[in-house]
């Protein structure tokens, strides 16, 4: 949530830039402590950048865990091969999922 104004200016631009998102993405308040206790993710979070992993913008644990929250442009599959991979290494089992975006932002249904 610190970086919450960066994170929605940086997603807004078109093209996206993913220096900033990934900047943006950086929680420096509770992912410190919440990494240590996720085997893996330190490594993952370590070596899991867009100058590495062409079409990556950011990655981040969401909210208290389990889930890691990784925004692509392309080469989804790589991408999530890569953070499997390394999970794996550290005896955690995993799957991922490809969502859509909500193009309609929030709605009420009555």
């Amino acid at each position: 949530m610190q970086r919450i104004a960066i994170l929605t200016h940086a997603l807004g631009q078109s093209p996206p830039n993913p220096a900033l998102i990934y900047s943006a993405m950086q929680d420096a308040i509770h992912q410190p402590y919440r990494k240590e206790l996720i085997p893996g993710l330190t490594e993952i979070l370590q070596s899991v950048k867009p100058k590495t992993h062409p079409g990556l913008l950011g990655i981040c644990l969401s909210g208290a865990g389990p889930t890691i929250l990784a925004l692509a442009t392309r080469n989804f599959e790589h991408i999530a091969r890569e953070i499997i991979g390394k999970f794996e290494e550290a005896e955690v089992r995993c799957r991922w999922s490809l969502l859509g975006l909500a193009e309609e932002g929030s709605t009420v249904e009555r």
